[in-house]
């Protein structure tokens, strides 16, 4: 009677507990580590667009401050080389090219780029992203030019050229 009063008296923790124990702390290790490693993808994926979108504002920019001074402009097809001149276009490998100052620029994250001359001297523009990006969509008074005609669409597949900017001096 002795041993078994002693026995009863021991206090610990079961196998079946230590396990339920277990199973629950498991549980939320694998929820934590499913938050994280989500949390870790949706930053990545967010740094990537942010990436993209800047590519793609930047080259947006240098074309508008560009055509603000421009002084005529051309459609090629082949990528200009002097430094009195902007281009920007696909080449003959589909890639998108900007050229400033003679200098070549390339970018993967543009598709198709969309040029048209209105009342002689504003140019409308559209440059269409790779992606889940929003077009770009926009137009600028060309200062120096009073009456020009151009309606163009170039891409990476099958109007490959570039439009040519001639700057002022």
């Amino acid at each position: 009677m002795n041993k078994q009063s002693r026995r009863n008296s021991q206090h610990g923790f079961t196998i079946i507990e230590l396990l339920v124990a277990l199973l629950i702390t498991g549980i939320l290790m694998a929820t934590v580590t499913a938050v994280f490693l989500m949390s870790q993808k949706v930053y990545t994926r967010g740094t990537d667009i942010s990436y993209k979108q800047k590519s793609i504002t930047n080259i947006e920019t240098d074309l508008q401050n560009v055509l603000a001074t421009a002084t005529g402009f051309t459609t090629a097809s082949s990528q200009p080389t002097t430094n009195d001149v902007y281009g920007i276009g696909f080449n003959d490998q589909g890639e998108c090219v900007e050229v400033i100052n003679g200098t070549a620029y390339q970018t993967d994250q543009i598709t198709e780029i969309n040029f048209n001359v209105s009342n002689g001297n504003t140019m409308n523009y559209e440059i269409v992203p790779k992606h889940e990006m929003s077009v770009l969509e926009g137009g600028i008074v060309m200062n120096n030019i009073k009456s020009a005609t151009l309606n163009t669409q170039l891409n990476g597949d099958d109007k490959k050229g570039f439009l040519v900017i001639t700057l002022v001096n």
